[in-house]
């Protein structure tokens, strides 16, 4: 998917804020993951996008068509799917950013916080691992048929492995301390 759409990397980004430009960015990821750390400048828009919905969340004519549109998310997965649904939306002036905004930290470049949160891959971890050991108590103490269940979850996880959607990761999304989007301007770096 990311074959065709150009990256960038983390330093080139970080060299075009330097000079004083302010690149339309945007970040694909959950509000809590956002709050946790996020490339300073980029803006939070997390679930369906559209170049309507950028347009108007950035507050700038066309980014993707006259101006670079840079997309990120956690490791670049995730930004590699927007990436191809906005192309098809017709926009085709997109970069990526290499290695999302793990990349970003891992090349020595400031992130900026509005609090602390646990993110959604660790979130649905927690859960499952939840469930499985629930699972496992309620086989012993209630019935034998709770430990088919577990085959339910691990069907889960392997179709969440071979297509890169995950059901529980959606759910988990939905969540209110999920949905926050209120990062407060002094957001310290």
């Amino acid at each position: 998917m990311s074959s065709t759409v150009p990256i960038v990397t983390p330093k080139q980004l970080h060299a075009e804020q330097l000079a004083g430009k302010s690149p339309a960015l945007v970040d694909v990821r959950t509000a809590a993951e956002y709050r946790a750390g996020h490339i300073p400048g980029a803006e939070l828009i997390p679930g369906d996008l559209s170049p309507a919905i950028i347009e108007d969340r950035l507050g700038r004519p066309a980014p993707g068509r006259d101006e670079t549109l840079y997309i990120t998310c956690h490791a670049g997965q995730r930004a590699a799917r927007a990436a191809e649904t906005l192309r098809q939306s017709g926009l085709s002036n997109i970069a990526l950013v290499e290695g999302g905004t793990q990349g970003w930290e891992q090349a020595g470049l400031p992130l900026q916080r509005c609090g602390s949160a646990i993110s959604l891959e660790r979130q649905v971890q927690i859960a499952i691992g939840s469930l499985l050991i629930l699972k496992v108590v309620l086989g012993y103490g209630v019935h034998e048929l709770f430990f088919a269940a577990a085959a339910f979850i691990g069907a889960g996880l392997i179709f969440a492995g071979v297509s890169r959607w995950c059901g529980m990761s959606e759910l988990m999304a939905r969540l209110p301390w999920n949905r926050s989007v209120n990062c407060p301007e002094q957001a310290q770096a």
